[in-house]
């Protein structure tokens, strides 16, 4: 699908919702919280804003299946099925994840393979949240995480602590993880495995306008 088909189905949508109103290329990007020249940027160049959208989608309650699909898409061989979690994971002091509500998003396998997502077991999206971890990931970057994953030293994980979710890199010493920030200014944290669980490892990323940042590692 184009940017400018997409477009036109933003806008039927908000049309839908603003029944009196004309609606035009800057109420589409206001929707989406991008700047509206910006936007206009993406449509010349194609280049299609996945996270904004799903968002968006996610916030008025449509299903992304059938947005950019226009049905079940999950019997299609080219198609992979994932749970977006609607939580956010702690980049900085934890996040609260007792909301585990999550809706069945339908990604291309395309898709997967230029965020260099190799696992082929099940893959959960988990929106990060906060700085600890910049530059490589980002506040608000959607994370994806392979879940199940055989656990290895060194490896970036999405992991529950008695202080939330987070996503950090994991050390497992003795009975206890070691959790580590790249950002300098935050500490190592240490629990005690038996308080933790790991959720999955961190495989690839969706940041900022659609863009997708490679994790050079292999699953």
């Amino acid at each position: 699908m184009t940017m400018e088909q997409i477009n036109e189905r933003l806008k039927d949508i908000l049309s839908n919702k603003f029944k009196d109103k004309l609606i035009k290329d800057k109420d589409v990007a206001d929707a989406l919280g991008i700047d509206p020249n910006n936007y206009a940027q993406l449509k010349f160049r194609n280049s299609v804003p996945y996270k904004e959208i799903m968002d968006f989608l996610f916030k008025e309650g449509i299903s992304i299946n059938l947005f950019f699909y226009g049905k079940d898409a999950s019997n299609s061989d080219n198609l992979k099925t994932l749970r977006m979690f609607d939580v956010g994971a702690s980049l900085g002091g934890g996040a609260n994840n007792d909301d585990e509500s999550f809706e069945n998003v339908v990604i291309s396998e395309q898709i997967l393979e230029k965020s260099n997502v190799k696992f082929l077991g099940k893959i959960d999206i988990i929106k990060a949240i906060g700085e600890s971890m910049e530059p490589y990931i980002m506040d608000g970057d959607s994370c994806f995480i392979a879940v199940g994953a055989e656990f290895k030293d060194g490896e970036i994980y999405a992991i529950n602590t008695p202080d939330g979710l987070m996503i950090k890199e994991c050390y497992k010493q003795g009975d206890e993880f070691m959790l580590i920030s790249y950002n300098p200014i935050y500490l190592p944290v240490r629990f005690s495995i038996y308080e933790c669980k790991i959720v999955g490892m961190f495989v690839g990323i969706i940041r900022g306008r659609g863009k997708f940042k490679i994790n050079l590692k292999e699953v």
